[in-house]
């Protein structure tokens, strides 16, 4: 039975098959090109229901995840029981699983069909306030089905860059990398295109970054539902350096086959501060941003990293039941 439940886990794992063998890499990327397989030539109701299954068994097989969720929960909403975090944590592995669905089937739409199905008049209103011809900058999280943000942006008109990280496999991260530039998105590798990065925003294009997870070194610490959390600093200094403003929002599923775009705010660096303070001040502006939106749509943030590491666990955070 462990053995089986060990097989099953190696499936289930979010990046994909972990091959023993690493004389042969392609088969890390089999999960990822079946399920594109599957999207592309079985019905919609299949699909849907393969990705339920795999969400459950997620759910069921990997109880520290939940756990995690659980205590992320307690942090974010400390008037939640422990059977809502239970309900919900278990609802987040589901959206996640729904949201790498729409990510394997977006080839496979036409752009128009799935773009009637976004409301976006708040990103209308942001755009609108920066005005055409002006650079700028999205800070969004890993929240509902955030490549189909970038689509829509293309959609309409927008040239979006972005940074992507690389997957240990090259096969998964070239599948990953196809999918994007499908949807016009242009993905640039972490480190080293700060450069590239200033130049597209300064001749207007828009750079859409994930700033709820600091991977490189540049980062700065910020209270976020009230533990101090390590932040990217790429967007804040992108806006410092050349002007233009940070918009914050995010793409959330909003019923069936229907998304909708939550609004932030658009942030305008200070130039009264000197950099030091407009880095700060920015920064604020766009992790309390992030929270609202997080507290508002929590069953669609896809963080599965503790807020707190340590004894301080954030479900004893939680008001007792």
């Amino acid at each position: 039975m462990r053995r089986v439940k060990r097989r099953l886990l190696r499936w289930l794992q979010p990046n994909g098959y972990r091959c023993r063998d690493s004389k042969h890499p392609m088969l890390k990327a089999v999960p990822y090109h079946l399920g594109a397989f599957f999207t592309r030539f079985a019905p919609k109701w299949v699909c849907r229901s393969i990705t339920r299954t795999l969400a459950e068994a997620n759910c069921w097989l990997r109880p520290g995840t939940r756990r995690v969720l659980e205590d992320n929960l307690a942090l974010i909403h400390p008037d939640w029981t422990a059977a809502e975090r239970r309900f919900i944590a278990r609802r987040v592995i589901h959206e996640f699983a729904n949201s790498i669905l729409l990510f394997l089937e977006l080839p496979f739409f036409q752009p128009d069909e799935i773009f009637r199905r976004c409301e976006l008049s708040g990103l209308r209103e942001q755009l609108a306030e920066i005005g055409p011809g002006q650079g700028f900058v999205i800070a969004t999280g890993h929240i509902g089905p955030w490549e189909l943000g970038g689509y829509c942006l293309t959609h309409m008109g927008h040239t979006v860059h972005t940074v992507a990280l690389d997957h240990p496999s090259q096969e998964v991260t070239k599948f990953f990398s196809d999918r994007r530039d499908y949807i016009g998105v242009r993905a640039h590798p972490l480190g080293g295109a700060f450069s590239e990065l200033l130049e597209a925003v300064e001749q207007g294009d828009c750079v859409a970054l994930l700033i709820d997870r600091a991977y490189g070194r540049a980062r700065k610490s910020s209270r976020f539902f009230g533990v101090m959390k390590d932040f990217p600093l790429g967007h804040l200094v992108l806006a410092t350096r050349t002007g233009a403003p940070i918009v914050t929002g995010a793409l959330v599923f909003d019923g069936k086959d229907r998304f909708r775009y939550v609004r932030g705010g658009t942030h305008w660096p200070d130039e009264s501060l000197d950099e030091f303070d407009r880095l700060d001040a920015l920064q604020e502006k766009c992790v309390r941003d992030l929270e609202r939106i997080i507290q508002a749509h929590t069953e669609q943030w896809f963080h599965f990293f503790p807020l707190v590491e340590g004894t301080e666990r954030g479900r004893n955070a939680g008001n007792p039941d």
